[in-house]
């Protein structure tokens, strides 16, 4: 009889700390990671949800992102975090996207601010053929 098994839980899922880091410029303590997610399964698909504290959280590469339409991102968003106040609706949203057109393969960020709330929702996702 052979047990195999990982104590630090699912081995496909991604790490929530190396997420945080190749999307914001902010100290970890700035922050309260609410929520996480994400599969490192034939490529990535990763996602925090985080609430600010006495800082703005800054994402890295700021000037690549441009604003785009809520509708896919917060659709998304509400499956994964099962959040009731992802509204396109909702005042204070703001919703940017950041693709690096280098890859031929699907990738992306998407970074949404719900100013109302204090709360930043960010993706990163690398599929891979």
């Amino acid at each position: 009889l052979l047990l195999a098994g990982c104590s630090a839980g699912d081995p496909t899922a991604s790490d929530p700390a190396l997420v945080f880091e190749d999307g914001f410029t902010n100290a970890p303590s700035e922050v309260t990671v609410l929520a996480d997610g994400g599969t490192i399964v034939r490529g990535l698909d990763a996602w925090l949800k985080l609430q600010q504290q006495q800082t703005a959280i800054e994402a890295r590469q700021r000037d690549d992102y441009v604003y785009r339409d809520c509708a896919a991102p917060l659709a998304w968003f509400s499956e994964v975090t099962g959040d009731p106040g992802l509204q396109a609706d909702a005042p204070g949203m703001i919703c940017e996207e950041r693709v690096d057109p280098r890859f031929e393969f699907d990738n992306g960020r998407w970074l949404v601010t719900d100013r109302q709330r204090g709360l930043v929702y960010y993706r990163i996702w690398k599929h891979y053929p």
